[in-house]
């Protein structure tokens, strides 16, 4: 979570149940965020030991997949149903709200229709989406409308009307004529699939990909108080899910015959695909080589006044921080990381300038701890790089126009910046290339940090004595896979000249810190369903439904004689 945070407290080997308040204490973020994490983990392990490792209720299960062929012609997407889901007890909601319509022409294959608002679900009717029309009466009428699915040809928003392309002719049979969206493959609201993008023809294991999604008043702004003139006050936790493809499994009666493994590529031709397990889709998002990291900031001689600092302490800041190590790149050779002494929570909104290198934002800061200055890295980003996990290169500033709230950057930027609607913002980080021969930070063309893995006494430094270092695998270890996006988390404290790490004693008896893995962000996966794609890009068939389902408890229970 990239909020200005004092540190994350909790941890579940502890075994707290609860967070008590004291009076007369000094109140702290920290605190509070525990008694939220305490609660969430035990619901989510509440629901996971209830419910098994992924599931649905039968009444209301989600995330069934289906052909989406709208007016009957076949498309190179699949439907999304909506519902509930529970991965690792993590409830996942597909909502699709319905509004009735008033049906103004029918014609051969197009049927224009009103609808009482022009916004469904937060986002208006555009040319190129699907909905489906359906009868809301109950009971329903006999015989039966079918429900349908259809294309929005045009769109006239000064007098709601839609053209529906592929309409049946009888849609105004209907009693209560009602339209919901649909969502699909290629049009889930949190994973943005690229215009025009296709399938290639295989079979292929489609999953749910679900992680927390921190958001901030930049993202959504009404999660400021407009009463206070601006500032913000807490931020947000958003459970976020996406639906994703990967390699089919293949059945192990064909394993046996071919020597195939089980996560093969996507084409199993002459072989049977089945749903693969939790563990397989895992492996193929997350190999669990991940790299583990060692942070340290020893204190060689104390002080008796918490308000001094030794002036041979080993973290000399002046005040107290949550570092922030993120890894950058994973892809390049070699990989990199950026890190932030506010656990990269300094943000600019940007107004204006995708395309050029001078960017207008919102603000420059609320003072010079959360400002900008001239030769600071920045990273520039919207909710597409946030939800695609892409990390753009890094620029550094090289003016700031503090009138006209501009800055100029080393290098231009994406145009699709300029698109308002996914909340383009400028993160600062603050990495500064450094003397190789003293720990210094040697900095990459992307802007970012390179990794240099050490096992032995050799530390990177990141500032004012605070160092960490990326550990190198064994001999007979994977090589570490660096994910784009993970992060550790190091507080600094200014009354012990020391860093928060966990450590254990030496032969000696000397603290040595211990090497962890990254603290996320945490991926939970469930198998959907097996489809496959024909030639033409097409989804031909759905072959399996990997989800489960639960009944309710009333039920389950056995009624009284």
């Amino acid at each position: 979570m990239k909020a200005d945070l004092t540190r994350n407290t909790f941890h579940p080997l502890k075994h707290f149940s609860r967070v008590l308040m004291q009076q007369g204490r000094v109140q702290v973020d920290a605190d509070w965020n525990e008694q939220t994490a305490i609660l969430l983990h035990y619901l989510h392990t509440l629901g996971a030991d209830l419910i098994g490792a992924h599931g649905g209720p039968i009444a209301h299960a989600g995330f069934a997949l289906t052909p989406l062929t709208p007016g009957g012609a076949a498309s190179g997407d699949f439907r999304i149903t909506p519902g509930r889901y529970y991965v690792d007890g993590i409830l996942c909601e597909l909502d699709t709200d319905a509004v009735t319509l008033t049906v103004q022409s029918a014609a051969s294959g197009q049927v224009v229709v009103q609808v009482p608002a022009w916004t469904l679900n937060g986002i208006p009717f555009q040319a190129g989406q699907y909905v489906e029309v359906f009868d809301a009466k109950i009971p329903a009428q006999t015989p039966p409308f079918p429900p349908t699915v259809v294309t929005i040809a045009s769109v006239d928003p000064t007098h709601r009307l839609l053209t529906l392309q592929g309409a049946p002719a009888g849609l105004p049979a209907p009693q209560m004529p009602t339209l919901r969206r649909v969502v699909s493959y290629l049009t889930q609201p949190d994973y943005p699939v690229a215009a025009g993008a296709k399938l290639a023809a295989g079979d292929y294991q489609v999953c749910l990909d679900v992680w927390e999604r921190h958001v901030s008043y930049v993202e959504d702004d009404s999660i400021r108080e407009v009463a206070l003139g601006g500032p913000d006050t807490a931020t947000r936790s958003k459970v976020t899910w996406q639906v994703k493809l990967a390699p089919a499994c293949v059945a192990a009666s064909a394993n046996a015959a071919t020597g195939a493994g089980t996560a093969g590529s996507a084409g199993n031709a002459g072989q049977t695909s089945r749903c693969c397990s939790v563990d397989e889709i895992s492996l193929h998002f997350q190999p669990p080589s991940r790299p583990q990291l060692k942070a340290r900031a020893k204190l060689d001689a104390g002080a008796t006044d918490p308000c001094i600092i030794a002036p041979d302490a080993r973290y000399r800041g002046a005040e107290n921080q949550l570092y922030r190590v993120e890894i950058h790149s994973g892809d390049t050779t070699p990989p990199t990381f950026k890190w932030s002494r506010e656990n990269g929570s300094v943000v600019f909104p940007i107004v204006s300038g995708g395309g050029t290198n001078v960017l207008t934002l919102e603000t420059l800061g609320r003072d010079d701890r959360f400002g900008l200055r001239e030769g600071d890295w920045v990273e520039v980003e919207n909710d597409d790089y946030v939800l695609q996990n892409l990390a753009s290169p890094l620029l550094q500033v090289q003016a700031i126009d503090r009138v006209g709230l501009s800055v100029t950057l080393s290098g231009s930027t994406d145009s699709t910046i300029n698109d308002g609607a996914k909340h383009p913002l400028l993160r600062r980080w603050d990495q500064q290339q450094g003397d190789a021969t003293d720990g210094g930070l040697q900095l990459s063309a992307n802007g970012a940090a390179a990794i240099v893995e050490d096992s032995t006494d050799n530390w990177l430094s990141l500032e004012d004595g605070v160092q960490i270092q990326f550990q190198k695998p064994g001999s007979n270890a994977a090589p570490n896979q660096y994910r784009t996006g993970d992060y550790w988390l190091i507080p600094a404290r200014t009354a012990t000249g020391n860093v928060e790490w966990p450590s254990e004693p030496d032969i000696q008896g000397q603290p040595v810190p211990l090497a962890l893995p990254p603290d996320g962000i945490v991926h939970h996966y469930a198998p959907l369903g097996v489809l496959t794609v024909d030639a033409g890009g097409n989804v031909a068939a759905v072959s399996s439904d990997c989800r489960k389902q639960f009944d309710t408890v009333v039920n389950l229970t056995p009624k009284k004689p």
